[in-house]
């Protein structure tokens, strides 16, 4: 807009300029606040979007934004440019003896447009002639989108843990996961959903990333979020990624406690089956395929060993597919790639729960030694507003936590 006003600014002192003048060089002043402006401020967004972040910007993301860049700014010159070409015809001789100075300069500014031309249809047409581009889903509404913002927040630990929800509980469930668990860890806490909340994003520290989910609880709308919550794992470059339900409780002391005992240098698939049997799923062949899965329900976590070797199966939107392809949720394809494709067995953590199971049966002192809890766990509640009673087994886990702290001074008072 800057540029609009200043070239609109400068266009009217030329033509005055030209009236009373008649000075063609003015025109020249014209087009260079026009032209050099866009495509100087064309470079700076480039600079400034992948230069600074260069360790989160996916390589595939970069070559986008340049192309993107390239093509704007060769085609904003060439059409800018024909007045910049008239001027100079009137001192340079023609391209040919039968043209004139007027047709030089369009020769010129018509080559300068081909050549942006070029430049766009080899961005579209990358794959045939070998540049890579993003991998596009055939469903626009389950296409995931990457963040155009690096992972946020302070890198507090080497685990990465998502948590998967939807915009309809982020003032239930999410609200109850901020007052517990997430105070335990907030710098490696993340939130998957489908729709953008500035006041999640606040108070979370910037740790919501909202994609462009189904909200739905369909198979493609889960393993949608599920592939974002991958590759926003491989580009945080930590150690551990870890996977919950919004209706987990997560004691995250024993989480880490429990990964410090395994290499993430090998491959790991810790989790917990929520199936007696491993899962048939016959192949196109209709040959039986047998394979164990963590249930997402419990949580399961995975090594950055195994993460790297999952990245060319599952990475940049390729998740969906795979879910779309086998017909499966989205715990159960992961299950699939990872015990079936990768060949590595599912490490079981009888620590891991999910809302399957009778947590009823729990009592306090075996409580304190779960990693991951759900919905219908057995704890007196001693709130009023608690219906998951997270944040009474929260107290009873932590008591000195600041929840805790108050609810106390408020019976004391009382």
């Amino acid at each position: 807009l800057l540029w609009k006003v200043v070239s609109n600014i400068f266009f009217h002192i030329a033509d005055i300029w030209e009236y009373f003048v008649c000075c063609k060089i003015s025109w020249l002043l014209v087009v260079f606040f026009s032209t050099f402006g866009p495509t100087t401020t064309y470079i700076h967004t480039y600079i400034h979007t992948v230069g600074e972040n260069k360790n989160v910007v996916h390589p595939r993301e970069q070559f986008t934004l340049f192309c993107s860049l390239l093509v704007r700014s060769t085609l904003h010159l060439s059409l800018c440019s024909y007045p910049v070409w008239a001027v100079m015809a009137e001192w340079v001789p023609p391209v040919q003896n039968d043209r004139s100075r007027k047709s030089s300069a369009l020769v010129l500014s018509c080559s300068l447009f081909g050549f942006g031309s070029l430049l766009l249809a080899v961005c579209l047409l990358g794959p045939v002639v070998g540049v890579p581009r993003p991998h596009h889903h055939q469903d626009q509404e389950d296409r995931r989108l990457f963040p155009h913002y690096p992972v946020m927040g302070e890198k507090t630990s080497d685990v990465f843990i998502t948590v998967k929800t939807s915009a309809r509980f982020h003032k239930s469930r999410i609200a109850s996961i901020l007052d517990t668990w997430f105070q335990l860890a907030p710098g490696d806490i993340f939130f998957i959903t489908d729709q953008d909340d500035k006041h999640l994003s606040r108070r979370t520290g910037e740790h919501v990333i909202a994609t462009q989910c189904r909200a739905s609880h369909s198979l493609l709308g889960l393993c949608c979020k599920m592939g974002v919550e991958f590759d926003s794992y491989i580009r945080s470059k930590r150690n551990w990624f870890c996977h919950f339900d919004d209706d987990n409780y997560v004691n995250v002391p024993l989480l880490k406690k429990l990964l410090s005992k395994y290499n993430p240098d090998k491959d790991w698939y810790l989790g917990k089956p929520s199936t007696k049997m491993p899962v048939h799923h016959p192949d196109d062949k209709n040959e039986p395929r047998k394979f164990w899965f963590a249930t997402g329900g419990a949580g399961f976590c995975l090594s950055r060993s195994l993460a790297k070797k999952l990245a060319p199966l599952a990475a940049d939107g390729q998740f969906v597919q795979v879910c779309r392809r086998l017909s499966l949720p989205d715990d159960v394809s992961m299950g699939f790639l990872i015990s079936h494709t990768l060949a590595t067995n599912l490490t079981i953590v009888k620590q891991f729960h999910s809302h399957l199971e009778p947590l009823y049966t729990l009592d306090h002192g075996q409580l304190a030694e779960q990693v991951s809890l759900s919905r219908g766990v057995n704890v007196p509640s001693i709130f009023d507003n608690d219906p998951s009673h997270f944040k009474s087994l929260h107290c009873l886990l932590y008591p000195q936590a600041s929840l805790c702290l108050k609810t106390t001074q408020s019976s004391d008072s009382s």
